[in-house]
């Protein structure tokens, strides 16, 4: 089956835990899969279409990168809504753009970019516009018409908020059966590689 690849940046399980609940309870009682069928996210660099080859030389670069990075910090602001979906905006830090975690993301993606094949159906999604970093909530298969209705439901929920320090990635491998069509209705994926970023405390 054709595979995409991605880097996710994992919150921590006490963060995690709270919005995977909300995953699961959309999912049970209105029947939205989409967000369920993935990890508890902050994506770093989206879904890609690698170049023939083995998947070892783009480790070994994402090692060169990802070894060195300390943990970065990170805040809830509040919630991200498009014509997608919507989710938590964590583009944010004590009231600034929170340009280390951009820095980060401009990193990896450059590593990344080489590895990128020319016929990646994701190249202009993911690329061709301004990294808005968030956690999902609902996407793909929530329907505009009742985010109103959803986000008054989710508010019962012990949603977190507040900062946290980001330590966990995770780079996994994608497949589907319709990648250029309904994608999400037949995701599943794989774990490939887990890196913890560096605490500062363990730098002084």
């Amino acid at each position: 089956m054709d595979s995409r690849f991605a880097l996710y940046l994992i919150p921590p399980y006490d963060v995690a835990e709270p919005i995977a609940k909300v995953h699961s309870m959309l999912y049970r009682q209105f029947g939205f899969k989409a967000a369920n069928r993935f990890q508890v996210h902050m994506t770093i660099k989206g879904f890609f279409k690698k170049i023939p080859g083995p998947i070892e030389p783009l480790l070994e670069k994402l090692n060169e990168v990802l070894l060195n990075q300390r943990s970065i910090s990170v805040e809830f602001n509040g919630f991200n809504i498009d014509e997608v979906g919507f989710g938590f905006d964590m583009s944010r830090f004590m009231g600034k753009p929170n340009q280390v975690l951009f820095d980060f993301r401009s990193q990896v993606v450059e590593v990344i970019k080489p590895y990128i094949a020319s016929d990646c159906d994701f190249v202009e999604r993911d690329l061709g516009s301004v990294f808005r970093a968030h956690i999902t909530l609902a996407f793909r298969d929530v329907p505009a018409s009742m985010y109103d209705y959803v986000f008054q439901y989710i508010k019962g929920a012990q949603l977190p908020s507040g900062t946290f320090l980001a330590r966990n990635i995770h780079f996994l491998e994608f497949f589907s059966e319709d990648w250029t069509g309904l994608w999400w209705q037949t995701l599943t994926w794989h774990l490939l590689k887990v890196w913890q970023l560096n605490d500062p405390e363990e730098r002084k």
